[in-house]
């Protein structure tokens, strides 16, 4: 366990749209274990609409939100990543029910939750 940032101005304790649909929307995010073609941090995230690949080193994604808009705390292809990584804790206010079932399944490392008490836990949504 690890302690979690509690500053509520820091950029990674922010949730809006883009975090709220990265962490619902359909989505599935392979690494160079299951898609031989990616590069070590880059990965592949494949959706319902479209399919975009993040470099997490870079911090880039192929999508055009992230290369028309390139919002602040990225698109939410690379907000996925993160959070399916267990990079960018999810907050413990977020009802675990709407998380996509999805989130983490293809990856070895696993998705985090901040527990009440401001460490965090490995989320489990399988």
């Amino acid at each position: 366990m690890s302690k979690a940032d509690t500053g509520d101005t820091a950029p990674s304790q922010r949730f809006d749209e883009r975090a709220a649909k990265a962490l619902t929307e359909s989505m599935s995010v392979l690494d160079a274990r299951t898609f031989s073609d990616l590069r070590d941090e880059e990965f592949l995230v494949v959706t319902p609409t479209g399919t975009y690949t993040v470099d997490a080193i870079a911090e880039t994604c192929t999508c055009p939100d992230a290369l028309h808009r390139a919002p602040d705390e990225g698109c939410k292809h690379q907000l996925r990543v993160a959070m399916a990584r267990g990079e960018r804790p999810i907050p413990g206010w977020v009802d675990c029910s709407a998380i996509d079932d999805g989130l983490g399944q293809h990856l070895s490392a696993d998705p985090r939750i901040v527990t009440a008490d401001g460490w965090t836990e490995v989320l489990d949504v399988r």
